[in-house]
């Protein structure tokens, strides 16, 4: 049984959670102002988190993870890349996409180069394996999008797609991040 002073302690705990720290709201009334799921940051999120198992459903007859086949398209749609340019662009810390690289390589879809300038950098290059199943993957991509996108109309669609561009322009204009302010940023 608890003490009283445990009681006591954990009622404090209890109340301080609910209160907020500026003018004494509650987090209900916290809850209620910011609805946390219909914010763009959440909502984006859920979006993404979604796509992907949707589309791992479709992809994974192919014989490739959705993780392989950003990284594999990624290659294929800059050739050359550094593994480090790589590992940015498909937002992958290094090491993970080290491993990923190696696991792609010995499977025949990329090939690891040394840059001719810089020995101690490799440079990432799709190979002709990703070519058969390309038109599968994105396939399955249109599918999952028409899914997706199935209430709305055209020109709902459009001007999603414009407003979503502003965004990324917004913040590019604003971030530091290489890929977005890089070469890279149309991608």
């Amino acid at each position: 049984m608890a003490s009283p002073s445990t009681s006591s302690t954990k009622e404090k705990r209890r109340q301080a959670a609910e209160a907020a720290p500026e003018g004494g709201r509650t987090l209900a009334e916290l809850k209620a102002k910011y609805e946390f799921e219909s914010t763009i940051g959440w909502l984006f999120h859920d979006i993404h988190r979604v796509l992907t198992k949707g589309f791992e459903r479709r992809a994974t007859k192919l014989g490739i993870t959705r993780a392989q086949w950003r990284v594999v398209m990624a290659a294929r749609r800059v050739d050359g890349l550094t593994q480090t340019e790589l590992a940015d662009l498909v937002d992958m810390e290094k090491a993970p996409c080290g491993r990923l690289l190696d696991k792609l390589e010995k499977g025949g879809w990329i090939e690891r180069r040394a840059d001719p300038r810089d020995r101690r950098v490799n440079r990432v290059h799709a190979t002709d394996k990703i070519e058969p199943i390309v038109p599968m993957m994105l396939e399955a991509a249109a599918s999952l999008f028409e899914d997706a996108l199935r209430s709305m109309s055209k020109r709902d669609i459009a001007e999603l797609v414009a407003k979503l561009e502003t965004i990324k322009a917004n913040l590019a204009e604003t971030d530091q991040d290489p890929v977005l302010r890089g070469p890279l940023r149309d991608l």
